[in-house]
């Protein structure tokens, strides 16, 4: 370890921290699944324009960052990208705050024609920032302390998403007094200020100066480059094969809290329950989760994020089988409990692996390809809502729990690699 990495260990590793609980809390609060789900609907949107927003939410991450890693490659400092990037996404949230309250009563159509574009921008410019935060994990926490670096980050994110949870019911409560668009309203003005700390926190992070050796690539260089490393390393082809087949298996995601208000009874105020039972059971998890991928056991936490995977649409569809009532309604809890193990499992799991596996002089090109590549997988959610729109619920969570068991068999292939 370098002097300059270990002298400012803690404080990097405080802040990374502190960025992770607050990006926790935005993440449940807005949660496309969930929060922005019923949002979508409320403006009168299409099941294929929730599965679009969950494909842009996510994919948006994804998407961008091997278009810039050869660029960011030759950057000594990669924390001016991320700050640069960081006005335009707090400039989006402001605009959709705005928006909210001035075409919410009047204009729903606007408005949803607003949020989208807002929503993307704001979506694809984290993902140009999301290489960059990436490989300044990678260079100011070492090897030794990553798993528990994302686990405690998932940790502080999971126990402030408790508390995101709680504002949700709270805000779309008919009980409290709160109406269209100032209850979705009240929830994007914290999500703003939420997004806007965060940001501004992590441009703190005391990076080290790199020395960049070597000519600068093109993007057809960095092509061929990444093909190379597909066909040359199983254990990065493994990886990705089953990271891509995984996330193609979120096609229902999106849709479980629009199952249980359209079909089994609950009311909107349920997603809040539903958000907490996500983050509580994540919290529970993470020490353990940590723990492990610290003591040579990530591999058994990457397995654990598969296998949890294809029991949510099975338990979905056992649910549909009894039928709407308030108690079916409030059992359905338990695929939020699932999916919160599985996602905090796959938040520790599947970038340690992948930090571990890759060069410190390819890094950004294995970060950038995979991302790329899986913001691909991520528009899948929009088959899911046209298939929702044409056929029901019923075969939806059957090809999810298809396409997430493969996922699982994938993954029971991968080997941790030190």
């Amino acid at each position: 370890m370098s002097a300059f990495i270990e002298k400012n260990l803690r404080y990097n590793y405080t802040i990374g921290l502190f960025n992770g609980a607050i990006f926790g809390f935005v993440d449940a609060l807005i949660a496309p699944s969930l929060t922005l789900a019923l949002f979508v609907t409320a403006l009168g949107g299409s099941s294929f324009l929730v599965g679009l927003l969950s494909a842009i939410y996510n994919g948006g991450w994804f998407m961008p960052q091997f278009l810039v890693s050869h660029r960011l490659q030759q950057l000594p400092l990669k924390k001016p990208v991320y700050v640069g990037v960081a006005v335009v996404r707090i400039l989006c949230w402001f605009l959709i705050v705005v928006a909210t309250y001035w075409f919410g009563a009047q204009n729903p159509t606007l408005l949803l024609i607003v949020f989208f574009v807002l929503i993307t921008i704001y979506s694809f410019a984290a993902g140009f920032a999301g290489n960059a935060f990436m490989t300044i994990v990678a260079k100011v926490i070492p090897i030794q302390r990553r798993g528990s670096f994302f686990g405690w980050r998932e940790f502080s994110g999971t126990a402030t998403g408790l508390l995101a949870g709680y504002l949700v019911a709270i805000a779309l409560s008919p009980e409290r007094g709160f109406v269209f668009p100032e209850n979705f309203g009240i929830l994007f003005v914290v999500a703003f200020g939420a997004i806007g700390t965060g940001l501004l926190l992590f441009a703190q992070v005391r990076e080290p100066r790199e020395t960049i050796q070597g000519e600068a690539m093109t993007f057809s260089q960095q092509w061929r480059a990444a093909q190379n490393i597909v066909r040359e390393n199983h254990a990065y082809r493994r990886y990705l094969v089953t990271r891509f087949v995984l996330a193609a298996g979120d096609l229902a995601t999106p849709f479980y809290a629009i199952y249980a208000t359209r079909q089994l009874g609950a009311p909107d105020s349920i997603v809040g329950l539903y958000i907490g039972l996500t983050t509580f059971s994540a919290l529970l998890a993470t020490p353990v989760l940590s723990y492990l991928s610290d003591r040579h056991k990530l591999n058994w936490v990457l397995v654990l994020a598969a296998a949890a995977t294809p029991v949510m649409p099975l338990l979905a569809l056992g649910f549909g089988a009894v039928g709407a009532a308030s108690s079916v309604a409030f059992a359905f809890s338990i695929i939020f409990v699932a999916y919160g193990v599985a996602r905090t499992a796959a938040n520790i799991a599947f970038p340690t692996y992948l930090l571990n596996i890759a060069p410190p002089n390819e890094r950004t090109l294995y970060i950038g390809f995979t991302n790329t590549l899986l913001g691909i997988a991520t528009f899948i959610p929009i088959i899911g809502g046209t298939l929702l729109d044409l056929f029901g619920f019923q075969l939806l969570f059957v090809l999810t729990f298809v396409m997430s068991g493969i996922g699982f068999w994938l993954a029971l292939g991968l080997r941790k690699r030190e």
